[in-house]
């Protein structure tokens, strides 16, 4: 522990060394603020000024929030709560931009809030809060450049915080909502990680979590309702994977208008569940005007969908996020992806020119690039109908991708790769269609094809045909198809098949 604070301490010295020059300016205006806030008592003031500011920077117009702030800081110099909102601009230009020589420039200004902040008055339920929820900040930004050890600092010194503010103000709406996001997350940790998680006093409940961030979110005064909406919707999104709950959540109760965030938490609610055809229309009538801030991965979710789609221009919007976009990850997606697109439509040329650059441009961090790296990197060139078809599943087009394997004869496919995936897309169609029964004689005939190529489809069959006997209540073949899905040795997805097999078996074990 202590070896890791001496290493941070010693980074951020060295940033300050090399950033000495640039950051002359901005500690002589900081001296300034801080002199001038020291004239009186310190006050966490959430009045207009920082309102508006907050709700302008939560729809991405970053200019407009920092004008506000200014404002309030020279009206009121003795009110902190700029100083917290400001950060948030940080964050998200750190998170949508990915800019790692911004981050490591930024953490001296983190460091300088957390100072500042540390000067308020300790009686305020925002004393503790507003250094908590900068920690937050800085956890998930953290995460992003991977830096995880730091991270787990920053979200045990926030969850510390706030389990403090709790006790001395306990209905304090804003520390009960970044509480109610910790104790799901920490709630949500694998079993054979808990034991560790709980040395470090990351131990939550997940129903505990979900219970106490809806109950803030039902109060119409509470100050940063939008943004429980939000950590509520993606939690069920991402972590429990109740797509039905997060649509039910976000459908009407975020408002679009000039709002570019949610833009993309609706469009991204929208295409987990289903919804292509809304992710483009809300993708294509997006605000777009130089005062908000660039979000080239919008770009990207309008080209995927409009891929899903099968629409001629789907590589327009993929090339503009390739070309805009400064960060790292996505980049191979997004190649493979435009591969796709040129192979659909018959340029096959195309699509080993963008698979190639898929191999050297971009980072191998999340699920989608590591997939796009291994096709990139296997050479084998996908069936063109079956890659239709692929696409129009993933765009919960289910008539349209059977009508397209309608057109496929599988005794005439050329490999029995091509014949075990025909299979399997079959299977998966019918699974996320309602038609189980026929999903299952699909899966099975992927499981029974498989010659030991090593490839997913199979135990990702044995996978699915598990969920689906767990649905209908057949707890013995439940368990004997997730133990199936777990005795394939070897294969690109065991780690994430076996995580949810397990999950599976366990939960079946402790009815």
């Amino acid at each position: 522990m202590e070896l890791l604070l001496i290493i941070n301490w010693t980074k951020r010295f060295l940033n300050l060394f090399a950033l000495k020059n640039k950051l002359k300016k901005s500690f002589f205006i900081l001296f300034l603020s801080l002199f001038s806030i020291s004239k009186g008592a310190f006050t966490y003031d959430y009045n207009k000024n920082c309102q508006q500011a907050y709700q302008a920077i939560f729809k991405l117009k970053f200019a407009a929030g920092k004008a506000l702030l200014e404002t309030e800081k020279k009206a009121n110099p003795n009110n902190l709560m700029p100083f917290f909102i400001e950060d948030y601009i940080d964050f998200f230009t750190l998170y949508i931009g990915e800019n790692k020589t911004l981050f490591e420039s930024l953490e001296t200004k983190k460091s300088n809030r957390i100072d500042i902040l540390e000067k308020g008055n300790k009686n305020s339920p925002w004393f503790l809060y507003t250094q908590a929820d900068l920690h937050l900040h800085w956890a998930f930004a953290r995460i992003k450049f991977g830096e995880y050890l730091s991270a787990v600092l920053e979200v045990k010194k926030a969850a510390s915080m706030h389990r403090e503010n709790l006790e001395k103000f306990p209905d304090f709406k804003p520390s009960i909502k970044s509480m109610a996001l910790l104790n799901t997350i920490f709630g949500a940790i694998p079993d054979k990680y808990k034991f560790g998680a709980k040395i470090l006093g990351l131990k939550g409940s997940i129903n505990q979590g979900i219970t106490d961030l809806k109950s803030v979110i039902k109060d119409p005064n509470f100050q940063f309702k939008d943004e429980g909406i939000i950590l509520y919707t993606l939690i069920q999104l991402h972590l429990l994977k109740d797509y039905n709950e997060a649509w039910k959540m976000i459908n009407g109760n975020l408002s679009l208008e000039d709002n570019l965030l949610n833009h993309f938490v609706v469009a991204t609610v929208a295409a987990h569940v289903g919804k292509n055809d809304k992710v483009i229309e809300i993708l294509l009538t997006k605000p777009s005007n130089k005062e908000f801030f660039p979000y080239p991965f919008l770009d990207f979710l309008l080209g995927n969908a409009k891929l899903n789609r099968l629409d001629k221009d789907a590589d327009i919007y993929l090339k503009k996020f390739i070309s805009t976009f400064k960060g790292q990850n996505y980049i191979k997606e997004a190649n493979r992806k435009l591969a796709w697109f040129y192979l659909i439509n018959s340029q096959p040329d195309l699509y080993k020119k963008y698979l190639l650059v898929c191999k050297t441009t971009g980072n191998e961090t999340i699920d989608e690039d590591i997939a796009a790296q291994k096709e990139a990197n296997s050479n084998i060139i996908p069936q063109k109908e079956l890659l239709k078809a692929r696409v129009l599943f993933d765009g919960a087009y289910y008539q349209r991708a059977i009508d397209m394997l309608t057109k496929i004869n599988p005794t005439k496919l050329s490999s029995n790769r091509e014949k075990i995936e025909y299979f399997y897309r079959k299977g998966r169609i019918l699974h996320e269609w309602g038609k189980l029964d026929e999903a299952l004689i699909e899966y099975q005939k992927t499981i029974q094809s498989d010659p030991n190529l090593n490839l997913y489809f199979a135990p990702n069959a044995a996978l699915k045909s598990g969920a689906i006997y767990e649905k209908k209540g057949n707890k013995t073949k439940a368990i004997e198809y997730y133990k199936k899905a777990i005795s394939y040795k070897t294969h690109e997805y065991k780690n994430s098949v076996d995580a949810e097999a397990k999950a599976g078996i366990n939960r079946l074990e402790q009815k």
